[in-house]
């Protein structure tokens, strides 16, 4: 058996739990995606605006490079429109794809091109609209694309360079034609993309378009361009009924594999759970289950006065799983109860054996186990521990019990119910990591507990010069409640000496000793080296 096999920790479930969450998240949009036209509406919309924007950042970045190329041809050229010039011209306009066309513009007036027909191109008069001082968009001769034009001063003049168009909007390709237009709006001018008079009098049933119609119809996307212009797309409800009809098999494809995914992932969750249970279970059948005791000592009088039973979990292969890595899914998965039950038989024998070295008298000091809420509202706990203390002939006074805070106690008075027939019988309860839990001083009073113990962290983070500390306020309701302190996870003499200062004489931690199996106990209590 792998340690790592029984790592169910509580990252591990709430992974588990976001994940099932997730998937089931997905698979609910993609079935309201599909029967949906106004989320498939919003769909197509952030889907055209994406490709959009990818195109709009493409020009820019091909701007960025032909401003470059146009840092080093100023060098070459002698402004005087002569071959040479033209020549150049040429070239770059050749061997750079991105550029349509190019033309020189000097100081004095001269304009020279790579002799391509550039005024064929435009519409007469120019409708543009500039989107900084060096980028325009330019209508085309019947206003059904933009050019993109671009123009760099240099050493001897101007440079204007016409944009490759980047490659239509795979999004529109695919939808039927004339079903949407593309309108771009600024400095007074409307520029269009694709067939404006067809799609024209499809979406507006108008043959031109007027400012009243457009506001009336409103876009299914607006997208600014530089703070200058407006990108606009206007379409017929027949667009989003074929993207609908072009997503649906992707969008089933998706769905079936977020079902498989919450399908697997519910079914290993379940699978996991039943893995624990059957592996706690075996071992407590195996006695793998084994309790360590770590000593409670009086720092005044240097000597035991308890023990604090930890449950460790042992391999076949000798492995040591600590209760962290197992408890909780003992506790989510109904087995702690059996597992508890097993731990106080096992250590009412131990108190037996460690009895019968001494001629069978009483142990001076108790033995405490852990309870988890669950545990403490099973009424069986009285019977079970009552038969344990008589088969075992184990003095009443030598158990107690410890109430975890990992769960909250949902029914407080079957609870203080089962601590009063426990206490009827002589057994202390104690609550264990006051301050930092669900337990609360209610519990204290309900469940009549005789002894409170600070968490660990308080002890970490104590300061004898500071008086108002979390541990001084324990202190003093402890004296009120006449109640006894044992302070967990001293590790220093420092904090011992605190501890002490303050009035709490009850300590446990490393410093005195660390949880040890029973047969270390059994060894020390056999040679009487006790301190």
């Amino acid at each position: 058996m792998k340690l790592k096999r029984l790592s169910f920790t509580f990252f591990n479930f709430a992974i588990g739990f976001f994940a099932i969450g997730f998937f089931a998240i997905a698979i609910i949009t993609i079935f309201i995606t599909l029967s949906s036209q106004k989320v498939s509406t919003q769909l197509f919309k952030s889907h055209l605006n994406f490709l959009e924007n990818q195109r709009f950042y493409s020009y820019i970045n091909e701007i960025k490079n032909i401003s470059i190329l146009l840092d080093n041809l100023q060098y070459n050229l002698s402004y005087t429109c002569d071959l040479n010039d033209v020549t150049e011209l040429e070239k770059i306009s050749y061997y750079s794809p991105q550029i349509a066309s190019i033309q020189l513009t000097t100081h004095s007036g001269k304009k020279c091109s790579d002799h391509r027909d550039r005024s064929s191109l435009y519409s007469h008069p120019l409708q543009y609209i500039p989107l900084d001082p060096q980028i325009m968009l330019i209508a085309n001769k019947n206003n059904s694309q933009s050019i993109l034009q671009y123009n760099k001063n240099i050493i001897g003049g101007t440079i204007t360079v016409d944009i490759v168009q980047q490659p239509n909007n795979p999004l529109l390709t695919k939808l039927p034609k004339n079903s949407w237009l593309q309108m771009i709006e600024g400095n007074q001018t409307t520029l269009f993309t694709g067939d404006p008079t067809s799609a024209i009098s499809k979406i507006f049933s108008n043959e031109h378009v007027r400012g009243d119609i457009q506001n009336i119809i409103e876009p299914i996307l607006t997208m600014s361009l530089n703070n200058k212009a407006w990108l606009k797309y206007y379409s017929t409800p027949t667009v989003i009924n074929t993207y609908r009809a072009q997503i649906q098999p992707y969008l089933l494809l998706l769905l079936a594999l977020f079902t498989s995914a919450f399908i697997f992932l519910c079914y290993r969750r379940y699978h996991s759970a039943s893995i624990i249970k059957f592996l706690v279970e075996n071992a407590i059948k195996q006695n793998h289950l084994i309790p360590y005791y770590q000593a409670i000592v009086d720092a005044n009088k240097q000597q035991i006065c308890g023990y604090e039973v930890l449950i460790r979990w042992e391999t076949k292969k000798g492995k040591v799983i600590f209760p962290d890595e197992f408890i909780p899914q003992c506790e989510a998965n109904g087995v702690i109860t059996p597992l508890t039950f097993q731990l106080i038989n096992t250590v009412a024998k131990d108190i037996r054996k460690l009895e019968m070295l001494d001629q069978g008298k009483p142990l001076p000091y108790y033995f405490s186990i852990n309870l988890s809420a669950s545990v403490i509202q099973d009424p069986k706990l009285v019977e079970i521990t009552r038969n344990a203390l008589q088969h075992y002939k184990v003095k009443a006074h030598n158990l107690a019990f410890e109430l975890t805070e990992r769960a909250p106690i949902k029914d407080i008075e079957l609870a203080s119910h089962v601590c009063q027939k426990l206490n009827d019988m002589g057994i202390q309860i104690k609550l264990d990591d006051v301050g930092n839990g669900y337990c609360d001083f209610l519990a204290l009073q309900k469940l009549q507990a005789t002894t409170i113990k600070i968490d660990k962290i308080f002890i970490d983070e104590l300061d004898c010069n500071n008086k108002n500390s979390i541990v001084s306020s324990l202190v003093a309701f402890a004296d009120k409640a006449e109640v006894e302190v044992v302070a967990e996870g001293v590790e220093t003499t420092e904090q011992a000496e605190c501890l002490l200062t303050m009035g709490i004489h009850y300590h446990q931690g490393f410093l005195y000793s660390k949880p040890q199996p029973f047969t270390n106990i059994l060894k020390i209590y056999q040679s009487k080296n006790v301190i």
